[in-house]
């Protein structure tokens, strides 16, 4: 009797062990699903409104915010205590973990909406998403106008005037000064296939700009926004539509000059009509040459933005059949003399013109396709930085007045302590 009462003792007491042990695993496994499921409550009070207009999930929240709202979800589990239960006994549920959330910490700063990585991989899951589902073509459709739409001149005035409201916006304080057309071209233009490269993050970066934000020709879907030119506001970020709109008219303007001086000298035909012309010239010929040269490029290119603000196309690289001006219409070559009447130099200047000339093809880019070279060239953070400035402005103008990008957050980083045992986990869309 004494050594089977001394093996059911210690039988007793070796189940009592592996109960405990089971219990403490069991517990840790369910303070884990608890948490899990708690910090999933949180990322679930997203901003409806930013998510349905730009595909960005980002919830508001200060970190104690958050911790209160993890403690009120996780002991919704952890206290087994049933609503309107007498506080006598033990209850009518029995807790066998007896678990108690004792610390919750959690951290916002790594996941800000103001993080450009952040806003950039939202875009590009949200881009994937669309791609996926609906195919490239629905988000080429998504706000396309009819083709050959005309400028809007009712937002030709629009300006940001408001100073707090400027000084709130994500880009303040950037220092970018826009795109440098002039080092572009001396360091070489990108090609057309590296430009539209569908399996670049900036080609989804892009994408994401021109099929949510308006601008000045085409974008037929019109939405209530502070800016009628928003993708030209992200090229340039000035305060008024119109002073974007010129930018980028002027950085066109150097773009196609350059592209339209290449292929008169690529071009045997023009070449030798430059030539002929500054043959007069004498000695002064290779600079009459080279100022010709730039002139006609240059009338070219200004017949080109015309065109394109009327909503024509315009190639990107030019062939006969879509070049538009001969020489003598283009260029005013003269010479310059001295008082004693020597010849000491050589101007050519562009013709001025009224309207503009059509070319035999009206094949090329559109308005849309320019503004996407331009959003290939401009840089990363800046692009990002006032892409959040849009929709800042526009929320706050249809939403509600207190938006704040600063304030939206896209995870948290979480460590909580329950019953003595620490739990960490990193929670993002």
């Amino acid at each position: 009797m004494v050594f089977l009462t001394s093996i059911l003792i210690t039988m007793i007491m070796l189940s009592f062990v592996f109960v405990q042990a089971a219990r403490s695993v069991c517990g840790a496994s369910y303070s884990d699903a608890v948490l899990e499921l708690a910090g999933r409550s949180v990322l679930a009070e997203f901003d409806r409104r930013l998510k349905d207009e730009y595909g960005v999930f980002a919830f508001y929240g200060l970190e104690n915010i958050v911790e209160s709202k993890i403690m009120f979800y996780a002991n919704g589990s952890f206290n087994k205590r049933l609503p309107g239960e007498l506080m006598l006994g033990n209850g009518l549920i029995i807790d066998v973990f007896k678990l108690k959330l004792q610390r919750v910490d959690a951290s916002l700063t790594a996941h800000s909406l103001m993080d450009v990585d952040m806003l950039e991989e939202q875009i590009e899951d949200y881009m994937k998403y669309l791609m996926v589902q609906k195919g490239l073509k629905f988000i080429e459709d998504m706000w396309s106008g009819v083709g050959g739409a005309k400028s809007n001149p009712s937002g030709a005035d629009r300006e940001l005037k408001n100073r707090a409201e400027i000084n709130s916006l994500p880009s303040f304080g950037n220092v970018s000064n826009g795109i440098d057309i002039s080092a572009i071209v001396s360091k070489g233009i990108p090609s057309i296939s590296e430009i539209f490269d569908e399996s670049t993050s900036r080609f989804m970066v892009n994408e994401y700009i021109m099929s949510h934000f308006q601008y000045n020709i085409g974008g037929g879907k019109q939405k209530e926004t502070f800016f009628r030119n928003e993708v030209e506001y992200i090229l340039y970020g000035k305060m008024k539509d119109k002073d974007n709109l010129s930018k980028f008219r002027n950085d066109f303007l150097l773009l196609r000059t350059a592209l339209n001086m290449a292929h008169i000298m690529a071009d045997q035909k023009k070449r030798s009509t430059a030539m002929a012309l500054a043959e007069p010239f004498g000695p002064f010929a290779p600079a009459a040459f080279t100022a010709i040269v730039a002139a006609w490029g240059a009338a070219e290119a200004e017949n080109d933005a015309r065109r394109l603000l009327d909503g024509k196309k315009v190639a990107f690289i030019k062939t006969e059949a879509t070049w538009a001006l001969g020489l003598k219409a283009a260029v005013r070559a003269r010479s310059i003399r001295n008082d004693e009447g020597d010849i000491v130099g050589v101007s050519a200047t562009p013709r001025k013109v009224k309207g503009y000339i059509s070319p035999v093809s009206n094949s090329g880019m559109s308005y849309a396709e320019y503004l996407r070279v331009f959003l290939f060239l401009e840089k990363r953070e800046t692009k990002l930085l006032r892409v959040m400035d849009l929709i800042q402005l526009n929320l706050r103008g249809s939403y509600y007045e207190g938006f704040l990008i600063k304030d939206h957050y896209t995870g948290f980083s979480l460590e909580a302590v329950v019953s003595g045992k620490k739990f960490e986990y990193e929670q993002k869309y």
